[in-house]
């Protein structure tokens, strides 16, 4: 089983350089206030309804300190001091002194204080989401020695002070809620620290999977031998690309197939037939702009297409390719084998069907074959322009 106990102090001190969590730091800071601001609008309450114990000027010492207490934890927060301590939150030094001036406020409190005395267990309230059960025990501990403290000096010191069997029962109210307090609290934040190891398990496991379904999508669109992209993605993307087509434009299509390839592995095996294919991918490649696209069709046949270009430069592209294939010294093959290809070109307009298109192409493909092979040829249409508008 996974220990809790001493995780929040890893999981802060993992983020306590991270302006999100000093932000989140300073929001909670900043929610505390208003309980400030609410024990100010009492003591005023208090006095102004002769209820306080005290003098104004004691009155405003209440408030005093709380500005000058809350002032010192706004700068460290401000200045990023608190990112130098263990527990960068400073919850429990904000609750101590929380704890602190609520007991000197009840000193004085007078008929009030057992209406009051509940604003301890407000206090750790702040805590539940940031302390362990450890720390919720020990500031439970505090709020009741410092208000039993309070019930003692005051039956010692004091002969007017408030009846001792109820400020006892008093003290014995806070202490049971107190606890009862502290174990909800505690079963919330171990339930809260259970949901965050889950929800940590479900992101790595969505990240597993996203990067599953990134290799399955690679496996489904590039050919696993030449690293190209396959007759599917070449389909899709083309389509794509013709949707996207301005009028006037060209785009141009090259149908490949490598002169006898089946007598290459044949005669030099499959191996050599692997490197062969992988060499003309690669030199396709280096051929090709950043824009064109290149695939491997099926077998020894192979597409190219060629963006935003004219019958010319189709041919100077497949020519220099061809020249460059042929041209290639594969290790696998005997010294002076060389390997040719043929290809069949054709021009994409923007209302043209893209599988009338491939067709075109591939008439233009055995047309080369047939006059011989390591030669390009271009199917001819009527009125073909030559240059893209």
């Amino acid at each position: 089983m996974p220990s809790y106990k001493n995780r929040p102090i890893v999981s802060e001190l993992q983020d306590a350089n991270s302006d999100k969590f000093q932000a989140l730091r300073l929001q909670r800071f900043y929610l505390a206030q208003i309980n400030y601001l609410i024990t100010y609008v009492v003591i005023g309450v208090a006095w102004v309804t002769e209820q306080y114990d005290a003098s104004a000027w004691m009155a405003i010492t209440h408030v005093l300190l709380g500005l000058a207490t809350q002032s010192v934890f706004l700068l460290l927060f401000k200045f990023g001091i608190n990112l130098r301590f263990r527990e960068p939150s400073l919850t429990n030094a904000q609750i101590i002194v929380a704890i602190l001036l609520t007991t000197y406020f009840l000193a004085f409190a007078g008929i009030l204080r057992g209406s009051l005395v509940m604003v301890y267990a407000n206090i750790l309230v702040f805590g539940i989401f940031q302390l362990s059960r450890r720390d919720l025990l020990l500031q439970a501990g505090l709020a009741l020695v410092s208000f039993g403290s309070l019930i003692a000096i005051e039956s010692y010191y004091s002969p007017t002070a408030p009846n001792i069997t109820l400020s006892l029962v008093q003290w014995f109210i806070l202490a049971c809620f107190l606890g009862c307090l502290t174990m909800t609290g505690s079963y919330i934040r171990v339930l809260r620290e259970r949901l965050q190891q889950r929800h940590s398990t479900l992101q790595a496991h969505q990240e597993t999977l996203r990067g599953m379904m990134g290799q399955l999508q690679n496996l489904a669109t590039t050919d696993g031998l030449t690293g190209l992209a396959n007759r599917r993605y070449f389909i899709d993307e083309t389509r794509r690309r013709m949707t996207l087509m301005r009028p006037g434009q060209l785009l141009g299509v090259a149908l490949i197939d490598l002169d006898h390839f089946k007598r290459i592995n044949d005669l030099y095996g499959h191996a050599a037939g692997d490197e062969v294919l992988q060499g003309f991918a690669s030199l396709a490649r280096e051929s090709l702009r950043d824009g064109d696209l290149v695939a491997r069709f099926g077998g020894e046949e192979f597409v190219i297409l060629l963006s935003n270009t004219d019958l010319g430069a189709l041919h100077q592209c497949l020519d220099r390719i061809r020249d460059n294939f042929a041209n290639t010294q594969f290790t696998s093959l005997p010294e002076g084998v060389h390997c040719t290809l043929s290809a069949g070109l054709s021009l994409i307009q923007q209302e043209d069907d893209l599988e009338v298109c491939l067709n075109n192409a591939d008439q233009a493909l055995y047309l080369a074959k047939n006059s011989g092979r390591n030669r390009c040829e271009h199917h001819q249409r009527d009125n073909e322009r030559i240059k893209p508008s």
